[in-house]
Parts: C-alpha cells; structure tokens; sequence
C-alpha cells in the first residue's frame, strides 16, 4: 500500500487544531452541564488555546 505525501504534511498541519478544538468543546460542554470536577474540567481544557499560544511563542521567540 502507497502513502500520498501529503497526506502526512495534512494530519501534521491540523493535528494541533484539531485537538485544541477538541479540548474546547469539552470544557465548554463541562462548564455548562457540571458542577464540582466539571467546573475543574473546564478550566483545565479552556486553557489549552492560552497554552498553545505560549508555548508557540516560547518556541519561536528561541
């Protein structure tokens, strides 16, 4: 079986939107339905744009 090149420059160039999109909707999904750990959840999977930032920040700033 024949790999397309590009189909592994595609999963590399939305890997990381995917799952920060993934993220978001778990924790808006938890801070609307849950209370006691939900509201942890939330906060912990709203944060991962504010991470992703940073740390895309950091890495280009070496």
């Amino acid at each position: 079986m024949s790999r397309k090149p590009g189909r592994a420059n595609l999963w590399r160039t939305f890997a990381a939107p995917l799952l920060i999109l993934g993220a978001s909707l778990v924790g808006l999904v938890a801070a609307l339905v849950a209370n006691g750990p939900g509201d942890w959840i939330s906060w912990f999977s709203l944060s991962a744009p504010l991470v992703a930032v940073v740390w895309a920040r950091l890495r280009r700033a070496r």
